[in-house]
């Protein structure tokens, strides 16, 4: 039993037996996670124990991951700041935190784009792949971007493709975006053609609307 509370045998011993149900105890091990809320690369790395160091099954994978997220769906639909999949900010959310910068800097008077930015990442077309991939994919961007903005930032997913940080003009400098490719590089384990940038933000709250749905497409 692992300390979260996820049995951590269940699904080894399938494995190791050889047993023809093994996706449907896959499917228990996910929906299990969800429900005690064990996030989604622990689930990963308990089907990649269950298989003593060989290469896991995709159907096991894939039955485990979708099972934690449609219980995950279940138990947040009615959150709408966060992709429980991910655990990435929506952009609703995104547009939610950019109304509250706007208005703070209206009552301080001054311009948002001289106290924030937003940092781009956005992965090749060829790395796009299927919906699991994808998902995974975004797990390890998340973790790239969430080490090097670790404080209040905002960090979330616009398009299958785009991740965004909400952060203080000062810490969209070269040194912190030269720090996340190489964190890229690591968890994509080697270099990767993705394009970072720094996302101007407009003078006024109007024009949020535009950025975002550019950084969607």
């Amino acid at each position: 039993m692992l300390s979260s509370g996820l049995d951590d045998v269940l699904l080894a011993e399938a494995v190791r037996e050889g047993r023809p149900d093994i996706a449907d105890v896959a499917l228990e091990v996910g929906a299990s996670a969800a429900r005690l809320g064990i996030p989604l690369h622990e689930v990963v790395d308990h089907v990649e124990r269950a298989f003593a160091g060989r290469e896991p099954s995709y159907a096991v994978t894939r039955a485990a991951v979708l099972a934690w997220a449609d219980e995950a769906l279940v138990l947040h639909a009615d959150t709408s700041c966060e992709d429980p999949l991910t655990t990435l900010a929506t952009t609703p959310y995104v547009r939610s935190r950019l109304g509250e910068v706007y208005r703070g800097a209206e009552r301080d008077g001054h311009l948002v784009a001289d106290r924030a930015a937003l940092v781009v990442v956005e992965l090749p077309r060829e790395r796009s792949g299927n919906e699991l991939e994808q998902s995974l994919r975004a797990l390890d961007v998340a973790e790239a971007m969430r080490t090097v903005f670790a404080g209040d930032e905002t960090v979330a997913q616009t398009s299958p493709r785009r991740f965004v940080a909400l952060v203080g003009r000062e810490r969209a400098d070269v040194l912190t975006m030269n720090l996340l490719r190489i964190l890229l590089e690591r968890v994509f384990r080697g270099p990767i053609q993705s394009r970072l940038w720094v996302e101007e933000l407009p003078p006024s709250v109007d024009g949020i609307a535009r950025v975002l749905a550019g950084l969607a497409e």
